[in-house]
């Protein structure tokens, strides 16, 4: 087996040399490595007997819809792309064509013929069988497939002469009898079982053959990878055409394939075809050797992929004479803070980046003077794609629930406690960080005694774990019957203003960053700089007026 080079992705592609691709920020090449050495030694491996060298191989790459498989499939493709033959199809841009063998057989030809040093054309033989089936050619040829004229198709797949064919006296055929039997094919190849399987023959034949001349190329090895994206977004129909066309036209030995799906979405619409009760793993394993699914990415690294993070630059926000909390140095840590609420209410990657959208449009969308605090729109957000029924409730201010307490009777359960309950300890003890700069605040701190006393805090990240967040900060704003902020006074005295009691409660803590003081200064911060003024009904509005963004993916 050849030493596969390693995979660096650390840095970004540069373009017009290469396609660009942003760096790996989700630490994904060494996955592509390691499944590189599993498909070649599966594909090609000299130390088995000659007969069983050469293998075909089906492989699932699994990863939820927005996680990033296209980046990881057409990195992979290209790196490999330096010592084995490469065929990438992205199947959503052909499902148009309405046949995956044409598809996958144009991609193959187009593809493999620019790293082949041989002619990959199918035999002149093979286009009497196609023409055998040729009678459904009334129709214009003007689609294209992966680039390439209908029109034209016929002088790519097709030899002008077949040197292998022992009948010298054979007529040519012309270009406008081979297109409509192509078309023909496309159409009728299942539907004419003697033709098909005459085809089915020619075609491995002339795959097998490739696939000998690669082994034989000095500056290529085997097997030949066969990529195949989109797979899941594509109509049903063709989606299982294709599964289909891969498991009994291409299986020849030495190609492997990697089909890159979300599968629990395949599985949907393989039902959408054969009804809800219908197995759709089971089915889904006749095609498959083995099913690899890429774990979960960080999604504080991934938001950084998939979010426009200058609208959480400061300079941004000054231009726009807008503020926002937390405030933070970087906008990674902006991210990371909301990759921390997003995490805990275990949203998919998909909702993660239409969360994280629609916290970016409200940020835009805000007027001059505005102000709002992101984490609060991210735990709705979270709740509102999780439950809508319940965030329906806390947004009205109307949340109650009751249990049974140890003696079997029936108690009111907050907010903080039920959403505790729904929330890991792990997630629900991560922390959130807060750049806080004390003294742009105030230069002097009410002190109950000394009447003043200076601020003697410093600047720097304050952090507070997401549960204090939820408890003293989240539910203060849609739980009615409480005092907002009461958990932060202390001793209430007469007289003193909300302000002056958390200036109080600052000066009479010890000077030093921790939770409790993070939460003493959020206190102070939501009144002095009145976000303490934004109302559960300007929430519903941040949330009903961008909830119906809706990502759909890179185009």
């Amino acid at each position: 087996m050849k030493e596969i080079k390693e995979f660096n992705w650390s840095k970004a592609t540069k373009p017009p040399l290469e396609e660009y691709f942003p760096a790996d920020k989700l630490d994904r090449a060494r996955y592509a490595m390691f499944l590189s050495k599993l498909l070649v030694q599966e594909g090609f491996d000299e130390s088995r007997t000659e007969a069983e060298q050469k293998r075909n191989y089906v492989l699932n790459l699994n990863a939820e819809w927005g996680a990033g498989k296209t980046y990881f499939l057409k990195r992979w493709s290209q790196d490999l792309a330096v010592d084995y033959p490469i065929v990438y199809i992205d199947a959503w841009q052909q499902d148009y064509s309405d046949d995956p063998f044409l598809t996958v057989i144009a991609a193959i030809i187009e593809q493999l013929g620019k790293q082949a040093s041989f002619t990959i054309k199918i035999p002149n033989k093979a286009a009497s069988i196609f023409k055998a089936v040729a009678p459904a050619i009334a129709q214009g040829l003007t689609k294209k497939i992966s680039g390439i004229d209908l029109a034209e198709l016929n002088t790519l797949l097709f030899s002008e002469e077949d040197e292998e064919s022992e009948d010298k006296d054979s007529v040519k055929q012309n270009s406008s009898e081979f297109s409509p039997a192509i078309k023909a094919l496309a159409q009728n190849l299942i539907k004419d079982h003697e033709a098909k399987n005459k085809s089915i023959e020619v075609i491995k034949s002339k795959l097998a053959d490739w696939v000998s001349k690669f082994e034989e190329q000095e500056d290529k090895s085997l097997p030949i990878f066969i990529f195949i994206d989109e797979l899941d977004r594509c109509r049903p129909s063709y989606a299982v055409e294709m599964l289909e066309t891969i498991k009994h036209i291409f299986d020849v030995k030495g190609i492997v394939f990697v089909v890159a799906t979300d599968t629990g979405q395949l599985q949907h619409t393989i039902k959408s075809i054969y009804g809800e009760g219908f197995d759709a793993k089971v089915y889904l394993g006749r095609f498959f050797n083995s099913r690899y699914s890429l774990k979960r990415p960080v999604l504080k690294d991934f938001l950084l992929v998939h979010s426009d993070t200058t609208k959480f630059e400061s300079t941004y926000l000054e231009s726009k004479k807008i503020e926002i909390l937390p405030r933070t140095e970087t906008p990674e840590t902006a991210l990371a803070n909301i990759s921390v609420v997003l995490d805990a209410f275990q949203v998919s990657a998909r909702a993660a980046i239409q969360i994280t959208e629609r916290i970016t449009a409200i940020i835009v969308h805000l007027q001059s003077g505005k102000k709002v605090d992101v984490l609060v729109l991210a735990i709705l957000f979270c709740i509102h794609e999780k439950d809508h029924p319940l965030y329906e409730e806390i947004i009205s201010g109307l949340f109650q629930r009751k249990e049974p307490n140890s003696k079997g009777n029936m108690q009111n359960i907050s907010l903080s406690s039920f959403l505790q309950k729904n929330i890991s300890e792990e997630h629900f003890s991560a922390e959130l960080t807060y750049f806080i700069d004390p003294d742009s605040y105030t230069k002097q701190l009410y002190h109950k005694n000394l009447g003043t006393k200076v601020n003697n805090y410093y600047e720097g990240d304050y952090p507070i774990s997401l549960s204090k967040f939820i408890e003293n900060i989240f539910c203060s704003i849609f739980v009615s019957e409480s005092n907002p902020y009461n958990v932060w006074i202390s001793d209430s005295d007469d007289g003193l203003t909300e302000l002056q009691n958390a200036e109080k409660n600052l000066a009479q803590h010890s000077i030093r960053i921790s939770p409790e003081v993070t939460l003493l200064w959020l206190n102070y911060i939501y009144i002095k700089d009145e976000y303490n003024k934004i109302t559960k009904e300007q929430y519903r509005d941040f949330i009903e007026l961008s909830s119906p963004l809706d990502y759909m993916g890179d185009s």
